[in-house]
This record gives structure tokens, sequence and C-alpha cells, in this order.
């Protein structure tokens, strides 16, 4: 490995949706946020308690903190948070990425969520779908019933669209 200040790819980086939404474990290196702003990715939303390292070092990358307690659901105003920074910054051409600490629970409960509103999927569908585009996703059975119940609200009519 010659040099580092080459981007390259985050731990556990894949595509949700190309250009659009992708999910990725904790970033620590600039080459990290170098790969992310080389794909389109402007916006990085982290779930964890604690900023991630060294973001500070790629200004043009946009931080938004939602902060999830580890093995532990997203509240029904978190997930709509996180849809809404999706939403804007899509609108704008502008690619997100989600993380936590490996990628997998906090990651792929919002990354379901996400399509059950876009793909008009169910709960069940949404989890299974995550899980074959990343596998590990949605740890516990607190965050599959998140994924369930913001189907449910979002059939409620509770939600604009």
């Amino acid at each position: 490995m010659s040099s580092q200040q080459n981007p390259a790819e985050p731990p556990n980086f894949s595509w949700v949706e190309p250009c659009k939404l992708a999910g990725l474990a904790r970033p620590t290196m600039v080459h990290h946020y170098r790969y992310l702003l080389d794909h389109g990715i402007k916006h990085l939303v982290s779930l964890l308690e604690i900023k991630p390292p060294n973001y500070e070092k790629c200004p043009e990358l946009s931080l938004h903190q939602i902060s999830i307690v580890d093995f532990t659901p997203p509240s029904r105003s978190q997930i709509l948070q996180f849809l809404s920074i999706v939403e804007k910054a899509n609108a704008k051409g502008e690619g997100v990425a989600v993380h936590c600490a490996h990628g997998h629970g906090r990651t792929g409960t919002m990354l379901a969520c996400y399509l059950v509103k876009s793909r008009h999927l169910s709960g069940e569908e949404a989890i299974k779908e995550i899980r074959r585009l990343r596998e590990g996703s949605v740890e516990t059975k607190e965050q599959e019933q998140a994924v369930i119940d913001f189907h449910n609200y979002i059939h409620s009519g509770c939600q604009k669209h």
C-alpha cells in the first residue's frame, strides 16, 4: 500500500440507492471521507453518540448527528429526521451516507425505514431487502419492531407524503 492519501472505500460501505443513499461502518480516516465526497456523497449521518474522528478535516462533507444508543431502535422522530435529511439532500442531487459503529444495527434500521418509505415495502420486506443488500443489518428484535412500527405509521395516514 503506497499512499494513504488516496481515497479508500470506508469499512462496510455499500449503496442502498446508487448515488443517493449508502451505509457504512464508522469512518475513521480522512481518505474515507474523501471517498464519500468523490462518490457524490455530501452528507454524512452519524448515529453514534460521539462524532466520528477526523470528519472536520473534510469541511465539504456536512455532518448530521442523530445519537442512538447501541443495540437500541431509533425513535419515530429520529427516523423522520433521517428521512428528511435524505430527501432534502437528494432533491439537490447530493448523496447521503449513514453510519453507526459497524454499519449493521442502527444503520440497517434507518436504511430499512428508508426502503419502507421510498419503495413502499412492508416492514418485513424492508428488513429482508436490507439484509440482502447489507448482511447483518437490523440486529435486534426491537430494531425489527421499529421498522414494522414505522411501516404501520406511514400507512396509518399520519405521515404526509
